[in-house]
């Protein structure tokens, strides 16, 4: 028979196992992976910045793994190899409504959205390029499994300009390292390319003389944009925006937000929220993008419904309406 004392000692052992177990399980529910694009892109280096953020003010630890791009983020979140993931406005329309590449409809949520994220098309200096119909005869990289708009926005391009595909030589990459490291080598002419503002790859292309944007009428661009996607908005970088940028480029703009499950917890996906917009200077330290993501733009034109601990967020900031529900539902009906 085991002594009261022996008892005691031994109830005390077993709680302590119990609540290291239970304690531990709970920190590796709060792990998180994170699903972005590929190293040296923009939203690699915000992601990398979310999630000292995230880490920092959530007190959730974050691995951050370079899937490839929004659409390969998506399938990944789908099958749970990911809990949250950076992806542009038009991927995210088509996880949720099940649009190709994907089979079926899946129940995401958006938490925040920053700025916007843009799709261009380079031409390397060297090609002579001077217009859209130099491109006849040319190679361009006009095609990405993980980014299956760049093929449409090439289609669109020759399409509007009457060059025939036929007439152009188009090749496909996997990542924009790759493209980087083409363009550099003059083994391609031109590119359709995602970028950003100040985009640390392309920033470095045109200060080391490589590229150029392709000179596109806004008139013609304009043209491009009814044959896309609605979720494509029209936007031009100024010259200057990047290095020894002589013209103004008309480009075609995504929004770019950050999305999780829907069975993601409430209490989680309001502390990622509130960690990622309540501290814009300090994202800002990693890439001057982070200033974007804020409350305003995050409730702007949102492309699927929004998660209910991320709602809560916007209702505690007071910037949750009536206006915003009756969006929320209209999203919901799908």
């Amino acid at each position: 028979m085991i002594r009261t004392e022996q008892f005691r000692q031994l109830a005390f052992t077993a709680a302590l196992v119990s609540t290291l177990v239970t304690g531990n399980s709970a920190r590796a529910q709060e792990a998180l992976n994170f699903g972005t694009a590929s190293v040296g892109s923009t939203y690699y280096v915000l992601s990398i910045g979310l999630s000292k953020l995230i880490g920092k003010y959530a007190g959730v630890n974050v691995n951050v793994q370079p899937v490839g791009g929004s659409y390969p983020n998506l399938f990944a979140l789908a099958s749970k190899k990911v809990d949250i993931v950076m992806a542009n406005s038009l991927s995210q329309y088509d996880r949720y409504h099940g649009n190709k590449p994907f089979k079926n409809s899946y129940e995401i949520r958006m938490l925040a959205q920053g700025m916007p994220n843009y799709r261009v098309i380079l031409v390397r200096r060297g090609a002579n390029i001077k217009n859209v119909a130099d491109l006849v005869g040319k190679t361009i990289i006009g095609k990405r499994r993980a980014l299956p708009e760049l093929e449409k926005i090439t289609s669109a391009l020759l399409r509007v300009h009457g060059i025939a595909p036929d007439k152009v030589n188009i090749v496909g990459t996997v990542n924009t390292g790759q493209v980087d490291k083409a363009l550099r080598a003059g083994t391609v002419d031109a590119a359709a390319y995602p970028s950003a503002r100040r985009q640390p790859l392309l920033t470095a292309l045109f200060q080391d003389g490589i590229v150029d944007f392709l000179d596109l009428s806004r008139e013609k661009r304009n043209e491009m944009l009814k044959l896309l996607p609605g979720a494509f908005y029209e936007d031009v970088f100024k010259a200057g925006t990047f290095p020894d940028q002589k013209k103004g480029a008309y480009v075609f703009g995504l929004a770019t937000s950050l999305v999780a499950r829907a069975d993601m917890s409430d209490d989680l996906a309001y502390k990622i929220v509130k960690a990622t917009l309540s501290h814009t200077d300090e994202f800002a330290k990693y890439h001057a993008a982070g200033r974007q993501w804020t409350v305003k733009q995050s409730l702007s034109s949102p492309s699927v419904p929004f998660h209910n601990g991320a709602i809560r967020y916007y209702k505690d900031v007071g910037a949750w309406t009536p206006a915003m529900d009756a969006l929320q539902a209209k999203l919901l009906k799908r």
